[in-house]
């Protein structure tokens, strides 16, 4: 997991950046996938709660193929959300 600090209309935002990852049915790590998923919190987060999931019209997680694609997205959008 990354954890990273936006500036965003002067407020400072997190985010956890998370690789998507396959398990088997006995919890042991089979595949490793180049997507990762984001969220994003106000304050810094925890290990219990990373923050709000970036999720698409249908309330689908959203999936960037890399940390970099899913930072430049939560900037765009959390600089929407906060105007």
């Amino acid at each position: 997991m990354t954890i990273k600090t936006i500036n965003v209309s002067g407020r400072t935002i997190w985010l956890s950046i998370d690789q998507l990852r396959i398990y088997s049915a006995d919890h042991n790590m089979t595949e490793l996938k180049e997507e990762f998923l984001c969220y994003f919190k106000m304050s810094e987060p925890t290990p219990l709660i990373l923050g709000e999931l970036f999720r698409d019209e249908n309330k689908k997680p959203l999936l960037f193929n890399s940390i970099d694609l899913a930072t430049e997205y939560a900037t765009n959008e959390l600089g929407k959300r906060l105007k």
